[in-house]
C-alpha cells in the first residue's frame, strides 16, 4: 500500500532522430579536429572540444532513451535511469582533461604566435553553425531532461561557432595572430561552464541528493497536512531516472482511522506528491505509533 509503480512519463521522441543528431555531431567533431590541426588553429580545436561535449550529451541521451524503454526486472528494480548520470559524470571528467590541454595550447600560442588561415577558420565556423542548428531542429522540443541538456549544449556551441567565425574574419583582415588563442580561451570558458554543470548534476544524482523542489522537509510538511496523519519520519527522496523522483517515508496514522480510510488518505497523498512535486514513485510505510517510541 502506498506504492506507485509508474516510473515516469513515456519517452516519445524517436531514437532515430537523436541518433542522427549524435552521428552528425560525432562526425563534425572529427572533421573539426582534423581541420584545426591542419590550420594550426586552437580556436577551431577548442570549438571541436565543445562539439565533443555535444556529441557526448547526445550519445548519453540516446543511451538513456534506449535503457529507459527497457522494462524493470527483478535485478534492476528501479530501472536503468542512473545510467544517464553515470555516463555524464564519466564524460565530464574526460572533458576536464581536454580543457586543460586546450588552455595549455592557447597560452603557448599567446607567448609564441603562429600564423593561422582566416578563410579556413571562417568556413569551419559556418559549418559548425549549420550542424548545430540542424541538430537542435532534430531534437525538437521534448521535455526529457537529457535532451534539454543536449539542446542547451548545442545552443552554447552555436555561440562558440560564431566566435570562431568572428576570429576568422579578424585573422583574414588583420595580422592580429593573438585573436585565435584568445577566441579559444573564450570557447574553453563556455565548455568549462557546461562541463561543471554536467559534473554537478550527474554527481548529485549518483550520490542520491534530493531532487530540486523535493527535499525531505517539504515532503514531510506535505504529508503532515493530510487528514489523520499524526507524525512522519524517515523521509528519504532521490532521483531514480531523469525527471523521475522517488520518496519513502514512515507515516504515523491516528489509531482510530480504519485501514480503508488510511489507504484512501495515502492515495490522495500520492496524487498530491505527483501533482505538486512531480514524484512518481512513492513508498509509504503506515504505522499506528512512532517506530522509535520506547513505550511500544
Amino acid at each position: 500500500m502506498g506504492h506507485i509503480h509508474d516510473h515516469g512519463e513515456p519517452v516519445t521522441i524517436s531514437n532515430v532522430r537523436v541518433g542522427a543528431a549524435a552521428g552528425i555531431n560525432v562526425g563534425f567533431a572529427v572533421v573539426q579536429v582534423l581541420v584545426g590541426v591542419a590550420l594550426g588553429s586552437v580556436a577551431v580545436l577548442a570549438d571541436a572540444l565543445h562539439q565533443v561535449v555535444d556529441a557526448v550529451g547526445l550519445l548519453t541521451a540516446l543511451t538513456a532513451l534506449v535503457l529507459l524503454r527497457r522494462p524493470v526486472t527483478s535485478s534492476m528494480t528501479f530501472g536503468w535511469g542512473k545510467a544517464d548520470a553515470l555516463g555524464g559524470y564519466t564524460s565530464g571528467l574526460l572533458l576536464l582533461g581536454s580543457i586543460v590541454w586546450v588552455l595549455y595550447e592557447s597560452v603557448k600560442r599567446l607567448i609564441d604566435p603562429v600564423s593561422v588561415s582566416g578563410g579556413g577558420v571562417i568556413l569551419i565556423g559556418l559549418a559548425g553553425i549549420a550542424v548545430n542548428g540542424f541538430s537542435v531542429y532534430l531534437l525538437g522540443s521534448g521535455d526529457f531532461l537529457s535532451l534539454k541538456a543536449a539542446r542547451l549544449h548545442l545552443l552554447v556551441d552555436l555561440a562558440g561557432s560564431v566566435i570562431v567565425v568572428v576570429a576568422g574574419v579578424v585573422l583574414r583582415s588583420t595580422t592580429f595572430t593573438w585573436v585565435d588563442p584568445v577566441a579559444s580561451l573564450l570557447i574553453s570558458g563556455l565548455v568549462l561552464r557546461g562541463t561543471w554543470g554536467l559534473l554537478r548534476h550527474s554527481g548529485a544524482q549518483l550520490l542520491d541528493r534530493s531532487p530540486l523542489g523535493a527535499d525531505s522537509n517539504h515532503i514531510g510538511d506535505l504529508i503532515l497536512a493530510q487528514a489523520g496523519v499524526n507524525d512522519v519520519h524517515h523521509v528519504h527522496t532521490r532521483s531514480i531516472a531523469p525527471g523521475v523522483a522517488s520518496v519513502t517515508a514512515h507515516v504515523v496514522m491516528d489509531g482510530t482511522v480504519s485501514l480503508h480510510d488510511a489507504q484512501e488518505s495515502m492515495k490522495m497523498l500520492r496524487e498530491d506528491l505527483a501533482d505538486r512535486l512531480g514524484i512518481a514513485h512513492a513508498t509509504i510505510q503506515l504505522e499506528c505509533h512512532n517506530c522509535a517510541d520506547a513505550n511500544h
